[in-house]
């Protein structure tokens, strides 16, 4: 049974049906623990957009053997179990061992350059007189 309001809406009347108060739950205390489930883990996943973690996301993908991103991405839970159970061993061996390095990183290669007589051109500099544009130009 609905009842008409001046304005146009309805509103639902009064229903026979009772909220028991065992159907509603309270929430959850603040002080309740975090689920932590990851190996490693530590602190709450923050949420994906999230610019630390969007930081350390993006530098693990691109330097997988930085100790820094490796702390975060399992400190924080990012990765998924089975690649942060790996990387955990390595974490633990770091935290071990904090001065031997667990991969060793590659090394850059040598670039040889060749300087060749006769190219390059003038760079506008001259090994003037000093007084070079301090006013002298009516001289």
């Amino acid at each position: 049974a609905e009842e008409k309001r001046m304005s146009g809406d309805t509103v639902p009347m009064e229903t026979d049906a009772t909220v028991k108060t065992e159907d509603v739950k309270p929430p959850p205390p603040s002080n309740a623990p975090l689920l932590l489930t990851k190996p490693g883990q530590k602190f709450q996943t923050p949420t994906p957009g999230d610019a630390d973690r969007v930081f350390y996301e993006s530098l693990h993908k691109q330097k997988p053997d930085s100790p820094m991103a490796q702390n975060y991405v399992i400190e924080y839970g990012i990765l998924p179990m089975a690649e942060a159970s790996e990387l955990y061993k390595i974490y633990l061996e770091r935290k071990r061992n904090p001065q031997a390095p667990v991969r060793a990183a590659p090394k850059p290669k040598k670039v040889k350059t060749q300087v060749i007589d006769g190219i390059g051109g003038d760079t506008g500099f001259s090994g003037g007189a000093g007084m070079e544009g301090v006013g002298v130009g009516a001289l």
